[in-house]
């Protein structure tokens, strides 16, 4: 489409063109325009065009353009693997239905693990015309051109992909993709596995960095300022204040609030069974309560849902992780807040709480370095293990954190 087309376009011819043209070259290159959206950078390489008339003719961000038409309505389950052929479907279905009954992962787990077979999946039928991903792996005189196409497949996402940015992201994909088709050997379904050694075949063997950047106290003070409504604060909060993931995040529900506990306690998160990856199922809300304690006010009423991050466009009546990562990076970008060079992530965020609580503890166990030398233990930490129970021991590191943590979040 030239420019002079696009520079024609009103907000409705937008919205048109998303649907008509966007959306059909998403599903070419493997994404879901039913449970996702597409990054800034794939809009960009794809639409240079179409992104700079939405910055130049209305103001907006991709980001916030696809907050403004809704987008994506999921009008089929999130995830689904329909697009495959039926024993192919049941096989990825068996093998998420065993971690989560036999296995005893956590749903977060589950989801993830859903979302990557389901990228892989599809990426690698659109790429191979075919629907029918065992039916290779069940002659052994295959295993060699299969390694071939998993390959390809991986190229190809390498290259479609924002998620393999990382050398770690890469390593993640295909362990968790090995997984499925270990699966598949383990219960005589495949002859092999034909992603054996493919780290080695791309280079991607070597141990990855770990050390990765956070935001600091400055930058989390400059995005909550620059945060222009309730809702982009929030989720700077949550992400920052309290150290959720994004999809904790998106479906944090006030049932889950604990805001004035009975036990004179801290306000707190209570995470049922299954609904955290990893990590405690009670999270202390140690800063921006403030903020909370507005957006609900702001939302309560007789239709409200519950959900702090309500989207009635959506099936789960909430934003999905996706939106919530858009909306803090646009929160970023308007701030001009970069981490090594780069626009910060809610990732970033959860390792500014986990960095910040971390020296919280280091301090606490600094203040019994005393008791320590007069009890002889070998550190002030054996006086925190040894003669403080646990909620004593909690209380101290909270009341640091919260200390730290004070007037961060201040409008």
């Amino acid at each position: 489409m030239s420019k002079t087309r696009y520079s024609n376009m009103d907000f409705a011819a937008c919205e048109s063109f998303y649907y008509e043209t966007v959306v059909p070259t998403m599903e070419t290159d493997g994404l879901d325009p039913t449970a996702e959206t597409p990054t800034y950078t794939w809009m960009n390489r794809q639409f240079p065009g179409f992104v700079k008339h939405l910055q130049r003719r209305f103001d907006l961000s991709p980001g916030q353009f696809y907050d403004e038409i809704g987008v994506p309505e999921a009008t089929t389950p999130s995830g689904s693997f329909d697009f495959l052929s039926d024993n192919t479907q049941r096989a990825i279905e068996a093998y998420l239905d065993e971690l989560s009954t036999r296995r005893g992962r956590a749903d977060a787990t589950i989801d993830t693990r859903r979302s990557i077979l389901r990228r892989y999946a599809k990426v690698y039928t659109n790429i191979h015309d075919t629907k029918y991903l065992l039916a290779p792996l069940e002659n052994p005189d295959e295993r060699v051109a299969e390694m071939d196409r998993v390959a390809a497949t991986f190229d190809a996402m390498d290259q479609l992909d924002d998620a393999l940015t990382t050398l770690a992201s890469r390593r993640k994909y295909v362990q968790d993709t090995r997984q499925f088709y270990k699966h598949l050997v383990m219960f005589g379904n495949a002859a092999y596995n034909p992603l054996a050694d493919l780290e080695i075949r791309f280079g991607w063997d070597t141990t990855p960095s770990w050390d990765n950047k956070a935001l600091d106290r400055n930058a989390v003070q400059q995005l909550y300022a620059v945060a222009a409504d309730q809702r982009d604060r929030f989720i700077v909060v949550a992400c920052c204040g309290w150290g959720l993931r994004p999809s904790e995040v998106a479906s944090l529900h006030i049932r889950q609030l604990n805001l004035d506990p009975d036990d004179d306690s801290h306000p707190y998160i209570e995470f049922g069974d299954g609904e955290r990856k990893n990590g405690p199922g009670t999270v202390a809300l140690l800063a921006g309560l403030e903020t909370v304690e507005r957006r609900i006010e702001t939302l309560g009423g007789p239709e409200w849902s519950g959900y702090l991050l309500p989207s009635p466009s959506a099936a789960t009546g909430h934003l999905t992780a996706e939106t919530v990562r858009r909306r803090f990076k646009s929160v970023a970008e308007a701030a001009d807040v970069t981490v090594d060079g780069a626009t910060p992530t809610p990732k970033t965020g959860r390792r500014f709480w986990y960095t910040t609580y971390g020296a919280a503890v280091r301090r606490v166990a600094e203040r019994f370095e005393d008791v320590a030398a007069e009890q002889g233990s070998a550190s002030a930490q054996v006086v925190l293990d040894n003669y403080l129970s646990e909620s004593e021991a909690r209380s101290h590191r909270r009341a640091e954190m919260r200390e730290t943590l004070a007037g961060l979040f201040v409008e």
